[in-house]
């Protein structure tokens, strides 16, 4: 009877086990969900964070549109050993007026019970004379 019960708790624990680990895989989030308008010519600083795992730089892209905006996105730690791509930041001086675009395209790193997950997110900047 001990071994039945023995038996019974182990496979009830791998179950659960499997069923919690499962449960655990998010879906990496962009924040914050908008970023501050500008003002043509004054210095720009805003901070962008990928939640719900370990960003992967081999999967990072983003575009910004004009290109010659005046705008940057780098990762936080840029020229360090310690480059974090979950922390982002735009910054510079805009140098021309109307939109801005900046678009992220990257993916998280997988592990042993979840596989790696894409993220995409569009911000639109406004600036103004």
């Amino acid at each position: 009877m001990k071994k039945l019960r023995y038996h019974l708790m182990l496979i009830i624990g791998l179950f659960l086990t499997t069923v919690l680990t499962g449960c655990l895989c998010y879906k990496p989030e962009v924040r914050p969900k908008t970023l501050p308008n500008a003002t043509l010519g004054n210095p720009y600083y805003a901070k962008i964070e990928v939640f719900g795992g370990h960003a992967n730089r081999h999967d990072f892209y983003y575009d910004i549109q004009p290109e010659k905006s005046g705008l940057e996105l780098s990762p936080r730690g840029l020229g360090t050993k310690y480059v974090s791509y979950n922390n982002l930041e735009v910054k510079g001086t805009p140098k021309v007026a109307g939109t801005i675009t900046i678009e992220l395209f990257g993916g998280t790193y997988g592990t042993n019970t979840c596989p790696g997950k894409p993220y995409n997110k569009v911000y639109t900047i406004k600036v103004e004379e």
